[in-house]
């Protein structure tokens, strides 16, 4: 079991180059069906997610595009045991679903607090998503609801233990309308669970703090 979690974000007085990834912006918007076969997702820049420790076979990898509209994502997941359950939004344990999760500072401010900017969505690989927005108390609003767009494509069976399954595909648009931004370089971090085992891109600590994060750079 599998999930996945990606932080748009920049670490506060640090530069480090392994911890930055380069948006490239498309002429051609991407049609969201998680096939990943456009020849921009060939040709996106991509980082790769493993668990360090070696506790998971998890293996992640991550893409990033831009235009005027959106901001896509595409994760190409590898697991050999494909499981989820949630199928209600919102649901407080899809985080043990195979899933992906991302994380946005939209003011790439790094801040300590979990505010008003800074946007999470979890989704499962059964389509459902769990998602919620950050406050001017530095609280979780769970009533916000995102219109982000997003298809998943299975490669395997579904909660069935008795074979060996690959994968998943999963694709995202989210619209820089939603993020309240015009296209601008934004902070991010990516993490992937398998079970109840969470790896991420930059050792983020507490998780939800956007000063831990890594650095989305768009560039055309």
């Amino acid at each position: 079991m599998i999930y996945l979690f990606l932080i748009l974000f920049n670490i506060i007085g640090l530069s480090n180059p392994d911890k930055e990834l380069i948006c490239h912006y498309t002429k051609n918007p991407i049609k969201i069906d998680a096939r990943l076969d456009e020849k921009e997702w060939e040709s996106a820049r991509s980082v790769t997610l493993q668990d360090s420790r070696e506790r998971s076979d998890t293996k992640a990898i991550i893409r990033t595009l831009w235009d005027e509209q959106n901001l896509y994502l595409a994760f190409q997941v590898q697991d050999n045991d494909l499981r989820a359950k949630q199928s209600v939004l919102d649901h407080p344990q899809l985080y043990l679903d195979d899933m992906v999760e991302f994380l946005i500072d939209t003011g790439n401010d790094k801040d300590s607090c979990w505010n008003v900017d800074d946007v999470i969505y979890h989704i499962n690989i059964l389509g459902q998503k769990k998602d919620d927005r950050g406050t001017e108390n530095c609280m979780t609003n769970p009533g916000w609801n995102g219109s982000a767009r997003y298809a998943v494509h299975l490669f395997g069976t579904l909660n069935d233990t008795t074979d060996t399954d690959i994968g998943y595909d999963l694709e995202i648009s989210i619209s820089w309308k939603e993020l309240e931004t015009k296209p601008v370089s934004l902070s991010v971090n990516f993490a992937a669970g398998d079970g109840g085992i969470l790896f991420d891109w930059v050792g983020a600590s507490p998780f939800r703090s956007p000063f831990t994060f890594g650095n989305l750079i768009l560039r055309e």
